[in-house]
């Protein structure tokens, strides 16, 4: 049988509705989808990542953390913060880890956070982005939902896109065994 038909169980390192929406549709290009496990983990890192790395490690843990003996692959999706030229920007991070401990990741396209909202975190007025954007446009669990992402773009580009793409780019090489 061919690998990306095969029938798998995915675990989800959250119950994020957006980010598992992103995480199934990514699968299912490629693979028969039976069953999805989504799941809360702690990852002890900081609730608002502020650089990559924290990006990258909290979507790893994720992944990690959300693995059982029923998963034929662990999905860790994780967004924070990077500066480019002292501009806050939003990206997602998606981490792969499959049954045998194979390994992948993929990020979003990302887009610019408002100076202020990115100032109002890292000076602890506002405990991450969601929290910022609920207390700033008056909505209620926008991450969810649409996302900031869906706010900016009129709901041209909602949240569970980020995730879906951020996965996809972390299928690669899983798709591509033959190449890595």
């Amino acid at each position: 049988m061919n690998e990306t038909q095969r029938e798998i169980t995915v675990c989800i390192g959250s119950q994020n509705p957006a980010k598992i929406r992103g995480v199934i549709e990514a699968f299912s290009k490629y693979y028969r989808v039976v069953e999805i496990k989504a799941k809360r983990v702690n990852t002890g890192l900081p609730l608002q990542p502020i650089c990559l790395h924290e990006i990258i490690e909290g979507a790893r843990k994720r992944a990690l953390l959300s693995m059982d003996g029923e998963c034929d692959f662990g999905v860790g999706i994780e967004a924070g913060f990077v500066l480019i030229d002292n501009e806050p920007f939003d990206v997602e991070a998606a981490y792969i880890v499959s049954k045998n401990g194979d390994h992948s990741l993929g990020f979003s396209p990302s887009f610019p956070i408002p100076k202020s909202m990115y100032k109002g975190i890292v000076n602890g007025v506002y405990r991450e982005l969601e929290e910022a954007v609920e207390a700033l446009f008056n909505v209620r669990g926008i991450g969810d939902r649409e996302g900031f992402i869906g706010l900016l773009t009129k709901r041209v580009c909602d949240r569970w896109v980020l995730s879906y793409y951020a996965t996809l780019m972390a299928l690669v090489k899983f798709i591509n065994r033959e190449l890595y």
